[in-house]
């Protein structure tokens, strides 16, 4: 087997975190003839591993490897990751993928907020168009099994932990949806954040394209050292190339004065001005690729909204009940806030990633009825929420909370879960988080009149 590392053959690799991630490396390199070694401070043996061939490390002694794939959720400054850098280096498994498989199609999406659902729209629109996607990389499964058994479109949902430990990535077709104040407890600065998230165009040429934003202020900054081709989208302003919203309607602008209405979002089955900046940046991607305009349009129009982001629950006593568990930040929070013209009672509160909630608060201000607070961050908000004269109160679970916001909310308000904090205090994910917020919100009973 040749090295597509450059070299001799190469043969030993430690794959270093045993989850989605590693589990879907070592399935992947074992079937491409590399001797796979791996370490889990929790895991030793995998059941899904079964069949595969691969030499667990349970004494802590490393050696030389060809290279280490480490999982993105492990830290930098990890006491492992410290010891392996000293002899290897480590790289996420995106960029195993565009060294070992660098003629696959791939689009690539990174962002604060809104990846998870733009990475989604793409997939959808060019399977409706007759070109097999996959959803890959912080969605799904890992991206090396994906790679190695299946041919068609990867459509990749790049986190900053995975784009960090990147040096060759290079995707034809990029976009930067946004970056804002997010993992500072994982990246130990914004600036490191901040340039995790531009590796994704970093090896990018003039033969490549890039979507950003128009109104983010940090894409809007390092625009000139981009080296793609550069197309924008805007729920503000009209942009020079790109697609933007004026009113109900998306228009498309290809340099020139020319301007061509081809969406009314009235069409879609999302809400929300940051949902409409997603579906811009999915039709700009597809776009781009090569579908053709019209059926793209038809395309998104049967798109769905995905769980946990703005997801309607129910109405109960004229009080719409809605699902942002995945309102892991104060940027994506407060986009989910002003998708709402109604009172809003909010349920917040989480796990503490070091950020600065003000904004939250701030933006909770327009037409935020009471804030129900829960979880490791529950001082921060409670503290924000006295400063700028909010109503909250103080619950200790997710079902004390949705009393509590069933109780005060009267007809054509909203309760809102979109905590601008994380779930590990008190969940494994914002899955289970959102999950559990469903359940109880479809056992709840009419109010009694």
């Amino acid at each position: 087997m040749s090295n597509k590392f450059g070299g001799n053959t190469m043969k030993k690799v430690l794959v270093y975190g045993l989850g989605v991630t590693g589990i879907s490396s070592v399935k992947a390199l074992d079937k491409l003839g590399y001797e796979v070694y791996t370490y889990d401070k929790n895991k030793k043996n995998i059941d899904e591993l079964e069949g595969y061939k691969y030499s667990p490390i349970s004494d802590g002694k490393f050696g030389k490897y060809d290279f280490v794939l480490k999982s993105p959720g492990i830290k930098p400054t990890d006491d492992i990751v410290q010891i392996l850098e000293k002899d290897n280096e480590i790289i996420s498994d995106i960029e195993v993928s565009q060294r070992l498989f660098p003629d696959r199609e791939k689009i690539a999406i990174t962002g604060t907020n809104g990846k998870t659902s733009t990475t989604s729209m793409v997939a959808h629109i060019l399977n409706e168009c007759g070109k097999p996607a996959y959803a890959v990389g912080n969605i799904g499964e890992g991206v090396l099994w994906q790679m190695y058994e299946k041919k068609g479109v990867f459509v990749e949902e790049l986190s900053s932990f995975q784009l960090h430990d990147t040096q060759a990535y290079k995707p034809h077709i990029g976009a930067i949806l946004n970056i804002k104040e997010d993992h500072i407890d994982w990246h130990g600065s914004f600036d490191d954040y901040i340039n995790s998230k531009l590796k994704l165009a970093a090896n990018q040429d003039q033969g490549d394209y890039l979507v950003i934003n128009h109104e983010d202020e940090i894409s809007q900054k390092h625009i000139k050292d981009f080296k793609a081709q550069i197309y924008e989208f805007s729920s503000q302003n009209i942009v020079d190339r790109g697609l933007f919203l004026e009113g109900n309607k998306i228009c498309l602008r290809n340099g020139g004065c020319v301007i061509e209405e081809i969406l009314d979002v009235r069409d879609l089955s999302v809400i929300g001005r940051h949902n409409y900046e997603n579906v811009m940046a999915a039709i700009l991607l597809t776009y781009l690729y090569g579908l053709n305009l019209s059926e793209i349009i038809k395309a998104i129009k049967t798109f769905k909204s995905i769980a946990h982001r703005l997801e309607y629950v129910r109405t109960l006593s004229g009080i719409d009940f809605y699902n942002d568990s995945k309102g892991t930040n104060v940027d994506s929070s407060v986009k989910a806030i002003e998708s709402f013209d109604r009172p809003i009672l909010i349920i917040a509160g989480g796990y503490d990633k070091h950020i600065d909630y003000t904004d939250f608060v701030k933006a909770f201000r327009k037409n935020g009825k009471l804030m129900v607070i829960m979880g490791a961050t529950k001082e921060k908000l409670k503290a924000l929420c006295e400063k700028y004269d909010i109503k909250y109160i103080l619950v200790k679970d997710m079902n004390e909370a949705i009393n509590t916001a069933y109780s005060k909310g009267e007809n054509g308000d909203v309760v809102l879960l979109s905590p601008a904090s994380a779930s590990w205090d008190m969940y494994k994910s914002f899955e289970v988080r959102g999950d559990e917020f469903k359940d109880l919100v479809n056992r709840l009973e009419e109010k009694c009149e």
